[in-house]
């Protein structure tokens, strides 16, 4: 088994979710580094076209979208568990955290650093929304997000009062990891975070987990292992009637339902299942790989028939 690679940037909050898993884990794991704003053209060889971080790849297979990277890295290495052990509230607090939270922390941070932020990087972020990003408009917007975020963390504060260390109960989960994301770049835009001493207790305790044995290679080295490895074998249980009429041996398209623009893969369904699916890609530089996805926050559509062995 190839050790895995994490392609991703320092300042990610979901590459730090990322991170911080593998060191929950204790597995060890390669680091590649990607540029923060496009071009991404190592990244973009072996994904086909996203260029959003974490990516994680095992030789020839490539994982995107964090909540599929806590799969994987769970069935590579179930214990200790990312899971949930404390009944739905651990996935609960997640998807409030991605459906919610995130986007109110994205606009407090981009306008609390409105004034230090490169041209380069806003100009990137309006491409992947296809609408612009300009400074004034993200400096309106702090103050509703402020109030709205001291909201939020006030109940969080409270609920984890409680006697658990962890959201997830007295280890931590996706709930822990995907929160800690968020607060973790709320805290890199200067959030204040004093008023409340029990998310402080927690994010000393989540930061405390380190990000394990990291290994730093080049994007070449990544790629050429890419090169030279096999998929592994795909799930035999295939969804035999999608709802979508999506059909394996078509050629579909993959486009993030955020900051999509710009970003979409394109490859041959070879894999269909109700929480994830699988393209596969050729290219000079990587040879043949297969492109996961989570099959919730993406869109799918057929660009043509059956793809042409």
């Amino acid at each position: 088994m190839h050790t895995p690679i994490l392609h991703h940037y320092n300042e990610s909050p979901y590459a730090e979710k990322a991170r911080l898993m593998l060191g929950h884990k204790g597995m060890p794991w390669r680091s590649v580094k990607v540029p923060r704003i496009a071009p991404k053209p190592d990244l973009v060889a072996l994904t086909g076209g996203y260029r959003k971080v974490p990516v994680l790849q095992i030789g020839a297979d490539v994982y995107c979208d964090t909540r599929l990277i806590a799969e994987v890295l769970d069935t590579l290495q179930p214990e200790p568990s990312l899971g949930a052990r404390n009944g739905h509230f651990d996935e609960i607090v997640a998807n409030w955290v991605d459906t919610l939270l995130f986007g109110r922390a994205v606009g407090y941070t981009f306008g609390a650093l409105a004034d230090l932020l490169p041209d380069a990087l806003l100009e990137d972020r309006a491409a992947l929304r296809g609408a612009p990003l300009e400074r004034e408009a993200l400096k309106r917007a702090l103050p509703l997000a402020t109030q709205e975020l001291h909201t939020h963390i006030a109940w969080l504060n409270t609920a984890l009062r409680g006697p658990s260390p962890f959201v997830n109960g007295e280890t931590p989960g996706n709930g822990d990891f995907t929160l800690y994301a968020t607060l973790w770049f709320l805290a890199n835009g200067r959030f204040d975070f004093s008023a409340y001493p029990a998310v402080q207790g927690w994010m000393t305790r989540m930061t405390a987990i380190g990000h394990g044995q990291r290994q730093d290679i080049s994007a070449e080295e990544a790629l050429v292992e890419a090169a030279a490895a096999l998929p592994l074998p795909l799930p035999s249980t295939e969804h035999p009637a999608d709802a979508t009429g999506l059909s394996l041996g078509q050629t579909v398209q993959v486009t993030p339902d955020q900051l999509g623009h710009g970003t979409s893969v394109t490859g041959e369904l070879v894999s269909l299942l109700p929480h994830r699916l699988t393209l596969r890609l050729r290219s000079e530089r990587c040879g043949e790989v297969h492109v996961h996805f989570p099959r919730t926050g993406y869109r799918v559509k057929a660009t043509q028939g059956t793809h042409a062995a």
